[in-house]
């Protein structure tokens, strides 16, 4: 019998119901089902009681109870079926999981409403790789991604020098979510997608968005005649017994977090920041105030900046004039008031960019209007780069 004779049944006698109830159960159970079954109650209506006849001939009554003998044909389950998905007895189908792509797409959509302003960023992870692969191996993922997220604007607004234990424990619960593995891997690649370069190495890129990866081996290089204080009161001055024997001091992190101020000895109104190592050892030799960045200043150089601006400081920054180079000027002049090296027309010939180079820098150009160093950038852009080492021999020896 198929599902629509059995429906046409139940919409000719739709009280006989629940007597059909009873065979319909039979067909779903692991048990077969029997020569004699109960249907229960004898009906009084007659209607309901010639219906049933129709479906079990000779059913009969027997104390109270109708009962029902069941010949081969009936007692075949696949009889009954149809009628048990009728009357709704079938469990339903579980639903298929989603895929990955579907909770990666769910989860994003989430996010959009979370940080409408975001847009951008969301597109590019709608579009990673990574971001799908995190998705397929992570059964935690969607949870993940979003406190990751989290993590992210965080960082863009909190104040330089968070270990990854300290972001693990604030937006996991788990000091190690952070320290390697997947979630490791994830947030990583959130942060280049930010910063707009896929190739950034992790070192690198935990400076630009100052996280300390070991507060230990964290540190800022400097040469410049200070003194500075502690929270206990004294003053200490190796910085500046460093500086008149023609060395840069190297602070830890752990020192120059709890520097209450800077005591400059000697006039110094402006420190050079310096992207690279040999220009750095260049300025050292020609005794000009100077702090190294390591390329992206870490949360030491940025502290350390931070103090020179308290004590009325500037920066002249020197380093490349390639995207990179102009971004890490934009981070040291978030610390301090900063103006920019520009190397001589008359010197070194710019490199050309790369395809990737080109490619990179004109998405960035589009994608933020208020840069501070736009015009850099376009001149960039147009003209080619120069390596920092390549305006060694041009740069003044003494302040202006």
């Amino acid at each position: 019998m198929t599902p629509a004779d059995w429906q046409e049944r139940l919409d000719r006698c739709p009280d006989m119901r629940p007597w059909l109830l009873r065979a319909a159960r039979h067909a779903i159970s692991d048990k077969p089902i029997p020569a004699s079954l109960t249907l229960g109650d004898v009906p009084t209506d007659r209607a309901v009681r010639r219906a049933l006849e129709e479906i079990f001939p000779g059913c009969r009554e027997v104390n109270g109870r109708l009962k029902a003998k069941l010949d081969p044909v009936l007692r075949d389950r696949q009889l009954w079926l149809p009628l048990a998905e009728r009357l709704k007895l079938l469990p339903q189908p579980p639903c298929a999981a989603p895929t990955p792509a579907a909770r990666r797409d769910q989860t994003l959509r989430k996010l959009s409403l979370l940080f409408p302003q975001e847009q951008a960023l969301l597109a590019s992870l709608r579009d990673s790789v990574p971001a799908l692969r995190f998705f397929r191996s992570a059964t935690s993922a969607a949870d993940d991604l979003i406190a990751l997220f989290k993590a992210l604007l965080f960082l863009r607004q909190a104040p330089s020098g968070i270990t990854l234990s300290e972001l693990g424990a604030k937006f996991f619960n788990d000091s190690k979510a952070l320290r390697g593995g997947a979630r490791r891997q994830q947030f990583e690649h959130l942060l280049r997608l930010d910063a707009g370069d896929e190739q950034r190495d992790s070192t690198a890129l935990l400076n630009a968005y100052g996280v300390i990866e070991n507060p230990y081996t964290t540190h800022a290089v400097v040469f410049a005649p200070f003194a500075y204080r502690t929270p206990d009161g004294a003053w200490l001055d190796w910085p500046l017994r460093l500086w008149q024997r023609g060395e840069a001091a190297i602070l830890s992190w752990r020192t120059v977090r709890t520097i209450e101020s800077l005591r400059f000895e000697a006039p110094c109104p402006v420190i050079v920041t310096s992207e690279n190592a040999a220009p750095f050892h260049r300025l050292v030799e020609a005794r000009r105030a100077a702090l190294y960045t390591e390329g992206y200043p870490n949360a030491a150089v940025k502290t350390l900046l931070a103090c020179c601006a308290q004590a009325g400081l500037s920066a002249l920054h020197w380093g490349d004039t390639d995207l990179d180079g102009y971004r890490i000027a934009e981070q040291v002049a978030r610390c301090l008031p900063t103006s920019l090296h520009v190397p001589p027309a008359r010197g070194a010939r710019p490199l050309r960019l790369t395809h990737d180079q080109h490619s990179r820098l004109a998405q960035f150009i589009d994608t933020h209007p208020d840069f501070p160093f736009l015009a850099q950038l376009r001149h960039t852009l147009a003209n080619g780069w120069l390596e920092q080492e390549q305006s060694i021999d041009t740069f003044p020896s003494s302040p202006p």
